[in-house]
């Protein structure tokens, strides 16, 4: 991977595989908080990438899963999507290929800038596409291939426990705490 050099548009497939190749998991739960303006929740995601399932609860109990194609939003209504099209942010985090910054066909951002933060983690930086000043960032932890950390124009994700190789829990209540400080990096 180049690191600390800045990065065209025509690198951007070498990233992406880079960061797919550092996957060492087909299951995961992740717990972390979603923040955006003066607002914030806090999420349970868990993601089986081998069969293409995956949920998300929230702090106010709303959930959404999806099983292969099938999307269902809180149990109530169903859309087909094809996985993993369809996943929220936070899940996108653990499916990086997912997520739409990678400078692919029709996606706004690209990778322009990697490096390494901290003992574990690589910093990616991406451009917008007509606006080079728009920017935004990911924290790769470099031993799972799993995004901790996502800042795109003020909103942030932050990844804040991560288990790997968990059976999923569609069921599953998890306990969330009051957010009393800032969540401290861990890079």
């Amino acid at each position: 991977m180049n690191l600390d050099e800045v990065l065209g548009r025509i690198d951007s497939p070498n990233v992406l595989n880079e960061i797919v190749a550092l996957r060492t998991y087909s299951s995961v739960r992740a717990k972390g908080v979603s923040q955006s303006g003066q607002s914030h929740y806090q999420f349970v995601a868990e993601l089986d990438a081998k069969a293409q399932e995956w949920h998300l609860v929230d702090d106010q109990g709303r959930r959404s899963s999806a099983v292969g194609t099938w999307l269902l939003q809180d149990r109530d209504a169903s859309l087909e999507v094809v996985f993993p099209r369809g996943m929220p942010k936070a899940l996108q985090m653990l499916y990086p290929e997912a997520l739409l910054m990678w400078g692919r066909q029709g996606e706004s951002f690209y990778p322009m800038l990697v490096q390494e933060i901290g003992h574990r983690s690589l910093l990616i930086t991406f451009e917008h596409i007509e606006d080079p000043a728009s920017r935004a960032t990911a924290v790769v932890n470099r031993f799972t291939g799993i995004i901790e950390k996502l800042a795109i124009r003020g909103d942030i994700i932050i990844l804040t426990d991560v288990e790997i190789g968990v059976p999923l829990d569609r069921e599953i209540k998890p306990a969330f705490l009051p957010i009393t400080d800032w969540i401290r990096p861990d890079y």
